[in-house]
């Protein structure tokens, strides 16, 4: 482990959570962008998992989530339409409050994570599939065409990763109805077909470690992940794109090293740092090329999950 590297992807983390909302920063622009509910509660609990004394950004942080809730539902909305609530982003948004209140014993933080569940069960469908949005004017679960891709599709197995919402809810409350919820879960996105896409399939993979779909996850692996990694740890966010997804790329490293593939993840690490040490801020390039410089072809951003990912595998090898 680098604690340089550690230390200054933190830094940028702390730097990027203003208003009490995580941003993306804009490398061009020199810009922050993008106040982002969701990614919040991502570096809330990374604080808390690793933080003995929560920074009073990350407990503001917290507060915040708290407040812009919607109260009716539970949901939280994205960075774009606010008429839409975003399943997704909830279960995302509970597990950092969950870890708050074990950190505080604050009871807004156990309410605000409990009433993101009450959300999820809503959302969730008799079979296991999970409705990823809620229309807010229309007051009703909504799935229309451009819902079916890799990002939000019920069918799509990112939604595999509410197993690990469900599972901090149940240790948050010892109620069994979200363990109920994480095998119907697991069930149904077991099956789902491969995802290609670097970012969404870490998150179909971390949902079946979740619920511990060990076999189905070392075939992915073996097959489909493995394969790809190029020698200096660089994974391509499609087979026929020449630039990567960093946080997918480091996602796939922690699941690799969760799975006992060391090498292959050490050498994904290696691929972070490269990307990290290519701007001064600490923060790693949302898209990269093979040598780690910035890849334009989408946006020119630096994001706080890559970088959140990136502290996460560092601190684990």
């Amino acid at each position: 482990m680098s604690d340089f590297n550690v230390k200054r992807g933190e830094n940028y983390l702390l730097d990027c959570v203003f208003d009490g909302l995580a941003h993306s920063y804009d490398v061009l622009t020199k810009s922050y962008v993008k106040p982002y509910p969701e990614v919040t509660g991502y570096v809330i609990k990374y604080f808390c998992d690793v933080y003995d004394e929560i920074p009073d950004k990350i407990l503001e942080a917290g507060h915040k989530l708290v407040k812009i809730q919607d109260k009716n539902t539970g949901g939280y909305t994205s960075f774009m339409d606010k008429n839409i609530l975003y399943t997704f982003d909830t279960s995302q948004i509970l597990i950092g409050l969950a870890e708050l209140f074990k950190k505080t014993g604050k009871e807004e933080f156990k309410e605000a994570a409990i009433r993101g569940g009450d959300f999820l069960l809503m959302m969730q469908l008799e079979n296991g599939a999970i409705v990823p949005i809620y229309d807010r004017k229309r007051k009703e679960q909504y799935i229309s065409r451009q819902t079916y891709s890799i990002w939000n599709g019920p069918w799509s197995g990112l939604m595999c990763k509410l197993t690990e919402g469900f599972q901090a809810l149940y240790e948050l409350t010892s109620d069994e109805q979200y363990i109920k919820a994480k095998k119907k879960t697991a069930d149904f996105y077991e099956n789902a077909e491969y995802i290609e896409c670097t970012h969404p399939l870490g998150y179909w993979l971390e949902g079946l470690y979740e619920a511990g779909r060990v076999n189905k996850l070392n075939m992915i692996l073996k097959e489909k992940v493995i394969p790809r990694i190029r020698g200096n740890g660089y994974i391509p966010y499609k087979e026929n794109l020449e630039y990567a997804y960093v946080s997918g790329v480091i996602q796939l490293g922690i699941i690799l090293f969760k799975m006992g593939y060391m090498n292959e993840a050490r050498k994904i690490c290696e691929y972070g740092r490269v990307v990290q040490s290519m701007d001064e801020s600490g923060g790693l390039f949302q898209y990269a090329k093979e040598d780690g410089s910035l890849d334009d072809h989408v946006h020119t951003e630096i994001n706080s999950w890559g970088t959140k990912y990136f502290c996460q595998l560092e601190a684990m090898l």
